[in-house]
């Protein structure tokens, strides 16, 4: 069995995952750049009973259907959960010892991109989600 260890940036919350993502996805939407700060991040998609979260956060509705969680002690953003896709669960690929492994194969939100970066790796590219909702 696969195990992924994760955690913030000052270890009040730790992050098990027994399986691999079954989705690492780039996000170049407003929201998630404005939550971290940076230009785009990674999302590793899991199922939610194959995450055993330790420690304290605290969650905020960012928009109409997403919660967002983060570490109430020191700041770090850790998840992503739209309410339409059920079970599911999104935390960003840098809080994993094993970030390596987390390899993107997908660019979601292109049309919200900063223009100066530059996606010339050959990943398919989502005008919006990667993900399906229903009522899309």
């Amino acid at each position: 069995m696969t195990t992924l260890a994760a955690r913030c940036f000052c270890g009040a919350v730790r992050i098990t995952a027994t399986a691999e993502p079954f989705q690492v996805s780039w996000c170049h939407c407003r929201d998630c750049r404005r939550q971290t700060g940076a230009p785009a991040v990674v999302w590793a998609g899991f199922r939610v009973d194959e995450l055993t979260i330790a420690g304290e956060t605290r969650r905020r509705r960012s928009s109409e259907h997403v919660t967002r969680a983060f570490c109430p002690e020191c700041g770090t953003p850790l998840s992503y959960e739209d309410e339409r896709l059920q079970g599911e669960m999104y935390l960003h690929a840098g809080l994993f010892d094993e970030a390596d492994r987390l390899v993107p194969d997908r660019h979601g939100y292109i049309t919200s991109k900063l223009f100066w970066l530059h996606l010339e790796d050959g990943l398919a590219k989502f005008e919006s989600s990667t993900r399906t909702r229903p009522g899309d």
